[in-house]
């Protein structure tokens, strides 16, 4: 079992999580396991992202700097909480909570 496996093994273990696929309900609240992969609003206070290419992600960020660390921090995998407001034609969360790791740090 290669390094990060067991890191990962460890981190859901740590907190209770497990995978699984399923249907969501409105008003519940789920963990997203996933990544950044689109901006749709970047305002402060009204930031809107897509996470894995499919759910729309809308967040109450005020501060123009957290903005930036999202921005930087696309594409790296984290944990988005998030309350499903729609999930008819397209899959809408409120996400009020996003959990990065350590930022990694690659030197040549």
């Amino acid at each position: 079992m290669g390094d990060s496996q067991m890191r990962n093994e460890n981190f859901f273990d740590k907190f209770g999580l497990e995978v699984t696929t399923g249907v969501v309900e409105q008003g519940k609240t789920y963990p997203i396991y996933g990544m950044i992969t689109k901006f749709f609003n970047e305002t402060p206070g009204e930031v809107e992202v897509e996470l894995n290419f499919k759910i729309r992600a809308k967040m109450t960020i005020p501060d123009a700097s957290k903005v930036e660390t999202l921005k930087q921090r696309s594409f790296e995998p984290g944990i988005f909480v998030g309350t499903v407001i729609s999930n008819a034609d397209e899959l809408i969360v409120n996400c009020s909570t996003v959990i990065f790791g350590k930022k990694v740090n690659y030197q040549a």
